[in-house]
């Protein structure tokens, strides 16, 4: 499992002192870089710059300097959380998990939850929802095995037995689980033992995410065909 970078304060320029440079980051022009005294001191978001009004003269104490860098980590988990969110979709629980893998403080994930609600990142209903289709579309999954992923995921029970519920009328399953014995007959077609071969096919399907009544009747149903 890959590690995850907490977030940690930059080192803070004993004292303080004069800004005599602030530029904008090449490699991210969100960031500006603050120079103090003619020395590099740290890296703040753009958004700080601007509400500190930070520029070239400007004085700062070694309080000063701390309270924008703790500011900052505001705009550095959130970043972190847009990465996250960017490579798939995020159940809240989640978000919450990766805040607090990233050492964030109640505060500032409090205020990241908050502002990723409201550009709509995070929504339980809505994730619920594009994970079971998504996971019926790529794997054949069965109703039981979505709904153990999205408590998982921190779903609550009635909300993921009520999207799984919608995604996968009866009929569906039944074509779903027709398709996954052809996957289960094909997997286990050098099995010479006809009871293991039975058992080996029930607990594939069930694993997959069907009930055993089911299972059985198709086996049943292809038996006598």
């Amino acid at each position: 499992m890959r590690t995850i970078k907490r977030l940690e304060l930059p080192a803070i320029p004993t004292g303080g002192g004069t800004i005599s440079e602030v530029s904008v980051q090449k490699k991210d022009l969100d960031r500006c870089s603050i120079y103090l005294d003619g020395k590099f001191a740290f890296g703040l978001h753009m958004g700080v710059v601007l509400e500190a009004g930070l520029r070239k003269g400007s004085q700062l104490s070694e309080a000063d300097c701390l309270d924008l860098a703790e500011k900052d980590l505001y705009h550095k988990a959130l970043k972190r959380c847009m990465d996250y969110i960017a490579y798939r979709p995020r159940s809240l629980h989640e978000i919450r998990t990766r805040l607090s893998d990233l050492n964030a403080s109640q505060e500032i994930a409090a205020q990241i939850e908050a502002r990723l609600k409201e550009l709509g990142y995070v929504n339980d209903d809505d994730f619920a929802r594009r994970w079971v289709e998504s996971r019926v579309r790529s794997k054949g999954y069965g109703p039981k095995r979505l709904q153990n992923e999205l408590r998982k995921k921190g779903i609550a029970a009635d909300l993921a037995r009520k999207v799984v519920d919608d995604a996968c009328p009866a009929d569906m399953v039944e074509v779903q689980l027709s398709q996954q014995m052809n996957q289960a007959l094909k997997r286990y077609r050098n099995e010479r033992d006809e009871q293991k071969k039975r058992q080996k096919i029930v607990g594939f399907l069930n694993r997959r995410g069907f009930e055993i009544g089911g299972i059985l009747n198709e086996l049943d149903r292809r038996s006598g065909d």
